[in-house]
């Protein structure tokens, strides 16, 4: 049995100067009709460009002829071997475009990798290992590329867990946390933020022109460790009110006195400690 060269199940609707085809009782995708087969009617032919549905075709220019509503058609199959002509020609088109051409050109070599230095222009880099190792992993959102070695590396959490080896920077950039003792922050080059509030019950006492509570404010242990004595720095909420110096070591700061220009007995005040220094 012959392959059919046309098709004209049903009837078709086109505008004159249109492109677009509208169907009635045709099945044109799922009867194979495809784009380079020609739409005809009353003696008039125009190449299809794509077939949208089974009652959708879309022409490669406009209808030449006088409008039609659903009325006779006919498809005219192109021809196998026009087809793969024209497939063949859209190959050499895209070899002779100069962007194939620029990368056969190219003399290839272990551990290159070609790229377009222009229109029509490539050229050849080198793909080390490592580079490689970097290719080769899963990105993830926020996360960035940590090299752990020669030629390795892996994709790392920004805010986690730090961490060093030696002195280099084997987690996280930034971690924070925090606990009864305050807040924390931690960077990956080693500096560390401590901070902490907390309203304290005072009673002070004259002491010359000013005056000191009974009890200096209580010693405030840090949420998280320095390598060393950090420096430390206090503040209160009241106008009149102002923190000593006291000293501190690796994980607390001793008790600090609070002086006031004016007696605040039973009074309270808010006291705010930061601390600055280094995890390591």
């Amino acid at each position: 049995m012959p392959l059919p060269t046309s098709y004209n199940t049903g009837t078709a609707t086109v505008n004159a100067n249109g492109t677009a085809v509208t169907g009635q009782g045709t099945t044109w995708l799922t009867s194979g009709l495809q784009a380079g087969d020609a739409f005809w009617a009353a003696g008039l032919s125009v190449r299809i460009a794509s077939v949208n549905s089974n009652t959708s075709l879309t022409l490669a220019y406009a209808w030449p002829g006088a409008s039609r509503s659903a009325d006779v058609y006919e498809v005219q199959f192109a021809p196998d071997a026009t087809r793969a002509l024209a497939a063949a020609r859209q190959v050499l088109d895209a070899l002779t475009n100069g962007n194939i051409f620029s990368i056969a050109n190219l003399a290839t070599a272990a551990n290159k990798l070609a790229y377009f230095t222009g229109a029509g222009a490539a050229a050849l880099t080198d793909l080390v290992a490592h580079g490689r190792a970097i290719l080769g992993l899963s990105g993830g959102a926020g996360k960035f590329i940590r090299s752990t070695g020669a030629n390795t590396a892996v994709m790392q959490d920004i805010v986690g867990t730090v961490s060093q080896s030696g002195g280099i920077p084997t987690g996280a950039i930034v971690e924070r946390g925090s606990n009864a003792n305050g807040e924390y922050v931690r960077f990956a080059d080693g500096t560390q933020i401590c901070t902490y509030n907390a309203v304290f019950s005072i009673t002070t006492t004259a002491l010359g022109s000013i005056f000191r509570d009974n009890a200096s404010v209580g010693a405030w242990s840090f949420p998280a460790s320095f390598a060393t004595a950090p420096a430390v720095m206090t503040s209160s909420n009241s106008a009149v009110t102002w923190t000593g110096l006291a000293s501190a070591s690796a994980t607390q700061l001793n008790a600090a006195p609070v002086f006031s220009a004016t007696a605040l007995s039973g009074s309270s005040v808010r006291i705010y400690f930061q601390a600055i220094g280094r995890w390591f």
